[in-house]
């Protein structure tokens, strides 16, 4: 991932050189600086692409866990119904607890975790 170069603090207290003859600033230096925060916005781009894509996968692998859950639940039910009708003694059966659905405000708390891991806790303040 490309460095970032400017912060908020930066961009707001930046002060362009003025050119000698008239007034205004030098087209140059507005050029440049522009220049340098696009590329801060294409990494900023790029790293919110990398997190969504993130997000995508572990919830694709969520939901494949919990078919997977949902399959063995299955499974242990038949398997429980054999063993009841064929022997004398029942062992009891275990209930595996279900996990919390996942909702989006959980989705919301991982995804402000995951920034503030990347970003710092100063990206909250400004």
């Amino acid at each position: 991932m490309e460095q970032v170069k400017y912060t908020q603090k930066d961009i707001l207290e930046r002060v362009f050189k003025q050119k000698r003859m008239g007034v205004g600033y030098d087209p140059a230096d507005v050029d440049n600086f522009l220049d340098d925060i696009i590329k801060d916005y294409g990494a900023y781009a790029g790293r919110i692409d990398q997190l969504q894509n993130e997000v995508a996968r572990l919830q694709a692998a969520l939901k494949t866990s919990q078919e997977q859950l949902v399959a063995v639940k299955q499974q242990a039910v038949p398997v429980a119904a054999t063993v009841v009708s064929e022997a004398p003694y029942v062992a009891p059966i275990v209930e595996v607890p279900k996990p919390a659905p996942v909702t989006n405000l959980d989705l919301i708390k991982r995804v402000a975790n995951l920034e503030r891991a990347v970003f710092g806790h100063d990206a909250e303040n400004s």
